[in-house]
């Protein structure tokens, strides 16, 4: 497993404060390919966030990623 930090906002207007969360993604994830279209970091962290329990369907926006 690999532990990250991310800090995250669900707040589309802006006004909220920023979430942060310690996550966990398997180590056999694939986490860039040139020949993507689609961010796979973005869409790890976002899969590994909504298992956590967050709602993500509305908006999320990914500002910051750490490894610990």
């Amino acid at each position: 497993m690999t532990n990250l930090k991310v800090v995250f906002s669900i707040d589309a207007t802006g006004f909220a404060q920023d979430i942060t969360e310690e996550i966990n993604i398997p180590n056999d994830a694939c986490l860039y390919c040139l020949h993507d279209k689609e961010n796979r970091l973005h869409n790890e962290v976002k899969k590994a966030l909504e298992y956590k329990g967050y709602d993500l369907r509305y908006f999320f926006q990914l500002m910051k990623v750490y490894v610990l």
